[in-house]
């Protein structure tokens, strides 16, 4: 290595590491924290019928533990409450040997996970028992809703991806459905990334490409120089992050969750079908544009069709 490259080389190490370290702490700043809710982490009842029998004792088990968290002098967090009684309803329908008590007993478990989630308690584990409910409930619109918002808070977490995975396989062949993550998702490094905590760090990109051009315009060091151009490409990638994500417009992901829901080619009830079957519960789709009472929505096909807003939910905000 020459002795010009070798600052050259040291400087573009270190405006990246700096540019790096910003990125980390601003997403990590923007973060939610919810402390409250981690006693909901280790709590997932069975994932899927297929490996219902292996996990059904940790289900029974975490019931109890759950039901003890959070008693305070007597009194008990609504959501807690919420909680523990739904892990307590699915644990009871997992031994239930008639069909309807059976099915009976999940759907009050997904009503609880519910009331659980419409009391503050978001996290993966949380809307991946509720999906779980919902499943074996044979609510399969909701189910898919669950495990989307699941994803929605930690795109990785494994038990949803999995159910997921489980759930749209229960719709009829004809749905399209979204393509797995591909090599552009997993490179799209900016969804992961809360659009607060990219402005935060663009910011800091920005200030450190403007001090080290200020340094090597000053000492004359090239690792200045080359180390100002890394951090400006990092303030160009993540200003380019955000202004994609403008053009997305209102573009939101969402689920069919309504049974039969009619796809129609205009705003209009007397508009001609666009589909010949109806839309099952389960259906992703993407919502492009409101219409009150009526969305025009994208299917994983790209086809756009316009279906009635009470049958569609949107996967956010949560």
């Amino acid at each position: 290595m020459t002795p010009r490259a070798r600052p050259l080389r040291e400087g573009a190490r270190l405006a990246t590491r700096v540019v790096l370290a910003a990125v980390a702490a601003a997403a990590f700043a923007s973060a939610p924290v919810r402390a409250q809710d981690a006693t909901t982490a280790d709590a997932a009842p069975p994932r899927t019928e297929a490996i219902e029998r292996a996990s059904g004792d940790r289900a029974g088990a975490a019931t109890s533990q759950e039901g003890a968290v959070g008693d305070r002098d007597g009194a008990v967090a609504p959501r807690e409450t919420a909680i523990a009684g739904a892990l307590d309803d699915y644990a009871r329908a997992l031994e239930e040997r008639e069909r309807g008590a059976r099915i009976a007993g999940f759907a009050r478990a997904e009503r609880g996970f519910a009331r659980a989630a419409a009391e503050g308690a978001h996290n993966p584990s949380l809307y991946t028992n509720l999906g779980n409910a919902a499943l074996q409930a044979g609510h399969l619109g909701p189910a898919v809703l669950a495990y989307r918002r699941a994803l929605a808070l930690d795109r990785a977490f494994p038990d949803a991806l999995q159910n997921l995975d489980h759930a749209r396989a229960q719709l009829p062949a004809w749905v399209p459905r979204p393509a797995p993550a591909g090599l552009l998702d997993t490179l799209a490094f900016h969804r992961r990334i809360s659009p607060s905590a990219r402005a935060l760090a663009g910011a800091g990109a920005f200030a450190i490409a403007g001090a080290m051009l200020a340094l090597g315009l000053r000492t004359g060091h090239a690792a200045f120089r080359a180390g100002a151009a890394v951090a400006a490409t990092a303030w160009l990638l993540l200003t380019g992050s955000l202004a994609l994500d403008a053009r997305r417009g209102d573009a939101r992901p969402a689920v069919v969750t309504l049974d039969e829901t009619l796809a129609r080619a205009a705003d209009s009830s007397l508009a001609p079908r666009a589909l010949p079957e109806p839309l099952p519960a389960g259906t992703e789709v993407t919502l492009l544009e409101d219409r009150s009472p009526w969305v025009r929505v994208r299917l994983a096909n790209g086809r756009e069709v316009w279906v009635a807003a009470s049958g569609v939910t949107p996967v956010e905000p949560l």
